[in-house]
C-alpha cells in the first residue's frame, strides 16, 4: 500500500464581525449549527481533514474576531496562510463593500504583490 502524501495547508476566515465567520467554519467543520453564537475574543482555529485524488490535506481553519480592535493579531494570525475565505452578510451591502478591504490586507499580510 502506498503511503498518502499529507500537506497542512491553513486557511483564515475574513470579514467583518456579525457576518458569521464561526458559523461558517462549525457547519464546515463539525456539521452543526448554533444561533447562539458569541463575538469570537481575538482568534481560534479548528482543523479538518480532506482527500483530493491520492493526497490527504490537513486544514487549518482559523477564525478571527471581526472587530477592528482585535487588528493587531494581524501579523501572528496571517503569518504561514495559504489562503484566507472573504465572507460577508447577504442582509448588509456595508460587510460586502469591505471584502476588498479584508482581501489588501490580507495580500499585504502575506507578502503577496502581483
Amino acid at each position: 500500500m502506498a503511503s498518502r502524501r499529507r500537506t497542512l495547508l491553513k486557511v483564515i476566515i475574513l470579514g467583518d464581525s456579525g457576518v458569521g465567520k464561526t458559523s461558517l467554519m462549525n457547519q464546515y467543520v463539525n456539521k452543526k449549527f448554533s444561533n447562539q453564537y458569541k463575538a469570537t475574543i481575538g482568534a481560534d482555529f479548528l482543523t479538518k481533514e480532506v482527500q483530493f485524488e491520492d493526497r490527504l490535506f490537513t486544514l487549518q481553519i482559523w477564525d478571527t474576531a471581526g472587530q477592528e480592535r482585535f487588528q493587531s493579531l494581524g501579523v501572528a494570525f496571517y503569518r504561514g496562510a495559504d489562503c484566507c475565505v472573504l465572507v460577508y452578510d447577504v442582509n448588509s451591502m456595508k460587510s460586502f463593500d469591505n471584502l476588498n478591504n479584508w482581501r489588501e490586507e490580507f495580500l499585504i499580510q502575506v507578502n503577496y504583490f502581483p
